[in-house]
């Protein structure tokens, strides 16, 4: 069992859950085992984290997401935002012309807009909010032996069924050898403690361990994957690129801008990023895209992607000589046909994978994670039935389809004819103006679905589709779509992405509309009531009665008509040692010193301002039911599906 001394193999050990990689997703579901306090381990083959290349775009819904997680401000701080993408080709007589622009239009649904920052600093940022909340830690430079699993076990919740061997890798075996020609590294001061490789254990030692739930995270290569003898299918026709991130030396108008060139030698998509700093998608033939099989990868080199930019955007001038990475790599559209086999998981590019044209990869990844990390934790827990885990394949393996065929749809405005043909794309227009006209009408049409805005998740315990239309706006499977509203407390204004934190807890939301009409005042106190009695079914006993489910008010009435002693007990908590609750209720009402609050959040979700709703959040901000405002048995009948009724807390 152990390929050192017996006395250095340590003891055989169980966990609740085991996390293989420690990119983006992996995080993003040790972010969640670390908020419920699990017993988990987290391992990775690298010996460091990321520092630099690798993925970069960020979509709005994912800043959304990490400003429930309370680090949004570091990507806003740090990295580019992107609000429109130029266009450019050939102008006729030798040279290129900008031929159009893209704009955004999420800004009038999101605080957020597209932000490109390197994958190490997301990594950093998911690390510190980890340690911040628990003592979880990545463990680096270990890998899996074997895996084997005890279907008998299954069915046993206090079971571990999953047996796995690890073993501790050397620093030559955990350090990736870098591609020539990348400039000196200089860390972010954060980033310093982690350029050292750490080891747990010493090199060479196997362990062995017993776990709940595995959880594979380990890239488009899984070893998890290949484990769990899980095929991988879709495209043999690799597309063969080169990326680069650099600082570059040129005359090109549009350098800071996101920009497309079509150009009669290739095309090239750039990529603006924080600093000086652009990265460059290159094709390594002339006639773009070529098929793996003809081409070595290997042989590509950082003056073979200079040489090919140069070419294409010509006549403007084109060199560089700060380079902090780049890499040639293949991809090509592949899908999972199933995202689990029993108590074992696959997550993001484990499971799919696509070109980069989209900007799509990281996100899927972390929403990926995030969903599955949530459902585990209260699954573990003791909090929910297992049958939650269910609804991650049905929510996001469809989602994973779904990008793949924009991603195929997208691919066919940047490939000749013939390619086209050959790799079995829907064929785009022949004219340039025509193409143009076919990208922005593809780019409107799947704008909210790239920015994670709609999400299509189906009917499931946890989405309620049979739910009232008292918020015209709100679809139960959507995102609940971000607002800015007023705390009652103090009057600050505070965006809802920010105020639903991501702590683990669902919440009912009463949209209690005017509040200063006595039968809303009535059917408030009737509320407090019956909601504490729900709170109490599903919250264990030795834990505050807010910890699993979360009341919250927004009213519609002026902050300054209302008083928070008006709002009954179950938004208005005291307690001996913290004094009262200020954090539940909440006014949609004008702010004088923040223009961006306007009082139009219930104009945003669709509800009467006097009559309001009741509204049920997950615990990743989607909306999972909602009704009237005094549908106690609506409300009471979703949670019975989901919840376990109260119990002591297991031991993880």
């Amino acid at each position: 069992m152990c390929k050192s001394s017996v006395s250095d193999c340590p003891l055989l050990l169980t966990i609740s859950s085991l996390i293989i990689g420690a990119g983006p997703s992996g995080l993003a579901v040790a972010y969640w085992m670390a908020q419920y306090g699990i017993n988990a381990r987290i391992i990775d083959k690298r010996g460091t984290k990321l520092f630099r290349g690798h993925a970069d775009g960020l979509r709005s819904r994912t800043l959304e997401l990490f400003d429930s997680m309370g680090f949004a401000h570091r990507v806003t701080e740090e990295g580019y935002h992107a609000a429109a993408f130029m266009f450019w080709r050939p102008d006729g007589h030798g040279g290129l012309q900008r031929t159009g622009q893209q704009r955004s239009t999420i800004h009038d649904s999101s605080p957020y807009r597209m932000a490109l920052l390197t994958q190490g600093r997301i990594e950093r940022f998911f690390l510190d909010v980890i340690r911040g909340t628990s003592s979880l830690d990545v463990e680096r430079g270990v890998v899996g032996e074997s895996l084997s699993y005890d279907e008998s076990l299954e069915k046993d919740p206090q079971a571990y069924p999953i047996t796995v061997q690890l073993r501790t890798l050397s620093e030559e075996e955990a350090t990736p050898a870098p591609n020539p020609g990348i400039c000196p590294y200089q860390p972010a001061p954060d980033d310093r403690e982690d350029l050292i490789q750490k080891r747990k254990h010493k090199v060479g030692t196997v362990e062995t361990i017993r776990a709940k739930y595995l959880i594979g995270c380990d890239g488009a290569h899984s070893w998890t994957r290949k484990q769990l003898d899980i095929p991988f299918e879709g495209s043999h026709t690799d597309h063969i690129w080169g990326v680069m991130d650099v600082v570059p030396i040129t005359d090109f108008p549009d350098i800071r801008w996101p920009s497309s060139i079509d150009g009669p030698h290739g095309h090239l998509l750039m990529i603006t990023r924080e600093g000086n700093m652009v990265r460059f998608y290159v094709p390594l033939q002339e006639d773009d895209e070529v098929v793996a099989d003809s081409f070595d990868r290997s042989a590509v080199t950082l003056d073979m992607l200079r040489e090919r930019v140069k070419k294409i955007m010509a006549p403007f001038y084109f060199d560089f000589k700060i380079c902090h990475w780049w890499a040639a790599y293949q991809v090509g559209r592949r899908l999972t046909p199933t995202v689990n086999k029993g108590r074992m998981y696959l997550v993001g590019d484990a499971v799919h994978t696509h070109s980069p044209k989209i900007g799509l990869g990281m996100n899927m990844s972390i929403q990926d994670g995030f969903n599955l990390g949530w459902k585990l934790g209260l699954v573990l827990k003791g909090i929910a039935s297992p049958t939650i885990l269910e609804t991650y394949a049905s929510e996001r393996h469809q989602l994973a389809q779904m990008v793949l065929d924009f991603d195929k749809k997208w691919a066919s405005f940047f490939l000749r004819k013939e390619k086209q043909v050959k790799q079995e794309l829907e064929a785009s227009p022949e004219e340039p103006d025509d193409i143009q006209a076919a990208m922005r009408e593809a780019f409107i049409e799947n704008e909210l679905f790239a920015e994670g805005h709609v999400t299509f998740y189906k009917s499931s315990p946890l989405v309620h589709k049979g739910s009232t239309a008292m918020a015209k706006n709100l679809v139960a499977g959507e995102r609940f779509p971000a607002a800015l509203i007023r705390n009652q407390a103090d009057g600050q204004p505070w965006w809802t992405t920010r105020l639903l934190k991501s702590d683990g807890r669902f919440r009912i939301l009463l949209l209690a509309g005017d509040v200063r009409l006595q039968d809303r005042q009535s059917c408030m106190s009737t509320l407090s009531k019956s909601l504490t009695e729900l709170l109490k079914r599903f919250t264990p006993s030795e834990q505050k009665p807010d910890s699993v489910i979360e009341v919250k008010a927004i009213h519609s009435a002026p902050l300054d008509q209302v008083e928070l002693r008006d709002f009954p007990p179950v938004v208005r908590q005291f307690d001996e040692d913290e004094g009262w609750d200020y954090t539940k209720v909440w006014s949609d009402s004008e702010c004088f010193w923040d223009q961006q609050c306007k009082g139009n959040a219930y104009e945003i979700w669709g509800v009467d301002r006097s009559r309001g709703a009741m509204v049920v959040l997950r615990p990743d901000q989607y909306v999972g039911w909602m009704g009237e405002l005094d549908d106690v048995a609506g409300v009471t009948e979703y949670f019975e599906g989901i919840l376990c009724e109260n119990k002591p807390s297991p031991v993880l």
